[in-house]
């Protein structure tokens, strides 16, 4: 019983911890460019994450059931682990990613307790971590080009239509990290039927209370960009997020949307573009699932 307990505190405090560190990401763009007021950002960034959540979040069902045993005792250490890393993490600005490190720690204690390995399964999680950044890469290149290119005939017809159209991929790209990062932690807790409820208090809680710092600095700073540019890179994100979520597979927004950032800076012939913070992410990407196994085997 004191385990059940456990599991479900540190559920909700995780996903309270990754709506309000990934809302930014979400309607970062949308507040930053007063296409909608923070508020509205917010509801906006609550309805997808909750929407992905209850429609799509069993979709990793499977998976989780693969990386780590059905022990409340074992689960227990796994989200306390993948706590503590997003924790220290988010203390000292290091972009690790959750659902890397959380797939990590299982991994881990997996070989730890001695539970069948999966290791075919382990091969398409990664090479799908490496696919995907290359995939948003050059769909953002792509893509980003391609709109740029256009000359409408009525500027102001055409910036409306990139404004709605920015609603309506914020709210997907909420929905798709609430089906997959939120869904596998649904999926390792074993937060069936009404235990829904709770990681859906922590959403409320994270995304009102714990995205405002973020809000304002990805917002306003890393998010000045134009609005073909945002609308390429969330598009490109939330449908490869999206096609890993219904192969039942756990990929980070983050990565997907970091990398068709990239991939539509690139897209610019002179524009010059900083590689290094770049680097830096991806540093943090191998980083993220090593740390995690690290901590799961020693625990």
């Amino acid at each position: 019983m004191l385990y059940g307990y456990l599991i479900i505190v540190l559920a909700v405090i995780l996903t309270a911890l990754v709506s309000g560190n990934n809302l930014s990401a979400a309607v970062g763009t949308l507040i930053g460019s007063r296409i909608v007021s923070r508020i509205g950002g917010i509801i906006i960034g609550i309805l997808g994450f909750t929407s992905g959540l209850l429609i799509q979040g069993e979709s990793l069902a499977d998976t989780a059931t693969k990386l780590i045993p059905r022990s409340s005792q074992i689960i227990v250490f796994a989200l306390l682990i993948a706590l503590i890393i997003f924790a220290l993490a988010t203390y000292f600005r290091v972009p690790l990613s959750l659902i890397m490190a959380l797939v990590g720690v299982s991994i881990g204690l997996s070989y730890r307790f001695g539970y069948p390995e999966h290791t075919y399964l382990i091969r398409i999680i990664i090479l799908t971590w490496i696919i995907a950044p290359l995939a948003s890469i050059a769909l953002g290149f792509a893509l980003n080009r391609k709109l740029t290119g256009l000359q409408p005939k009525n500027v102001w017809n055409f910036a409306l239509s990139l404004k709605l159209a920015l609603v309506a991929v914020s709210f997907l790209t909420a929905f798709t990290l609430g089906a997959n990062t939120l869904g596998f932690i649904e999926q390792i807790s074993g937060l069936g039927g009404f235990g829904v409820i709770y990681m859906i208090i922590g959403i409320v809680l994270g995304s009102v209370f714990l995205s405002k710092g973020v809000i304002r600095r990805v917002g306003q700073e890393m998010y000045l960009m134009r609005y073909t540019n945002a609308f390429v890179a969330l598009i490109v994100s939330s449908a490869l997020v999206e096609g890993a979520t219904l192969i039942g597979l756990p990929l980070s927004n983050t990565q997907t949307l970091t990398s068709s950032v990239f991939g539509t800076g690139l897209s610019y012939r002179n524009k010059l573009m900083e590689i290094r913070p770049f680097l830096i992410t991806v540093a943090t990407w191998i980083l993220s699932p090593l740390l995690g196994i690290i901590c799961g085997l020693l625990a």
